[in-house]
């Protein structure tokens, strides 16, 4: 009777446990690159001190991409796709959209569309997760400011399976393209 009882109440802390640890495990698995933040007003008035994020990923046009989506069906939000990334020279470029977990050496970051997405789309429009970050009210005016002159990089961890976790936002003074970082960047 007690095994049975503590199995009840343990299972659901375990489950929570096993939640917090797998979001965080792109963190400490995974290669860390900086993304530049396109401009934009980042106020989201709805969730408080969120900041919202958009990244040159979000809105692709097919042109621009290889899609490899299958041509029969149709993608809604919700609906996990890959977008695979080519690291040239220290840029991060978007180079394909796919609907399967390939064997690519290139990075790979798992999105969806935000809306509902077909393969002979001509633009695709994609959510990652890395799109809000949470400011203190003290400091998000000076995110603002900052947002709106293109002087910030999100700091994001990809692991290999195309999990990711943004991990800070830091603020540059000059542009610098997306590229790895080391463990050690100050901000």
């Amino acid at each position: 009777m007690k095994i049975k009882l503590f199995a009840l109440l343990g299972l659901p802390w375990l489950i929570i446990t096993g939640m917090i640890v797998g979001a965080y495990l792109p963190i400490y698995l995974g290669d860390k690159y900086l993304l530049p933040v396109k401009p934009r007003d980042p106020r989201d008035f709805f969730r408080g001190n969120y900041v919202d994020l958009q990244y040159d990923f979000n809105q692709l046009a097919a042109k621009d991409i290889e899609v490899k989506l299958a041509a029969d069906k149709g993608f809604q939000f919700g609906d996990r796709l890959y977008l695979e990334f080519e690291n040239r020279n220290g840029s991060l470029r978007a180079i394909a959209l796919t609907d399967t977990l390939s064997a690519t050496k290139n990075i790979r970051l798992k999105v969806q569309p935000r809306w509902s997405i077909t393969a002979n789309a001509t633009h695709f429009d994609l959510v990652s997760g890395l799109e809000s970050f949470f400011a203190p009210k003290e400091a998000a005016e000076d995110w603002e400011n900052s947002l709106r002159e293109g002087k910030v990089f999100a700091e994001v961890a990809i692991d290999r399976s195309g999990n990711a976790r943004l991990v800070k936002l830091i603020k540059k003074t000059a542009a610098a393209p997306a590229k790895p970082t080391a463990e050690d960047t100050e901000e």
